[in-house]
């Protein structure tokens, strides 16, 4: 089960989910994401502190959220991971492109 809770702080709409991300929640959530979002996807942040799952589906449509402009927020190791993995922390592309920042700036 999933619960998706709405509030706007700060001109920011926040979608906080309770539960799994998985089956059939991850398309209650585009759904809801779509419909909710349609009209300012500039502030957004996707709230996954409550979060107890989310399968390869729900980290997907994670992806697709963060790529249209959501901030994701998590706490936990696990979800923490997953999200740092979406948003590319710690990737080799980011650790190449840092390195290729550093060697520029010492040449």
């Amino acid at each position: 089960m999933l619960k998706i809770t709405t509030r706007v702080e700060d001109n920011i709409i926040v979608l906080e989910l309770e539960g799994r991300l998985t089956g059939p929640w991850v398309k209650e959530l585009r759904s809801f994401w779509e419909s909710t979002t349609a009209s300012d996807r500039t502030s957004s942040r996707v709230d996954l502190t409550s979060v107890t799952f989310i399968d390869q589906e729900g980290k997907d449509l994670l992806g697709e959220l963060y790529c249209q402009g959501a901030h994701l927020v998590a706490t936990g190791c696990l979800n923490k991971c997953i999200v740092e993995s979406i948003m590319g922390s710690g990737s080799a592309e980011d650790a190449k492109g840092r390195q290729t920042k550093q060697d520029a700036g010492s040449a």
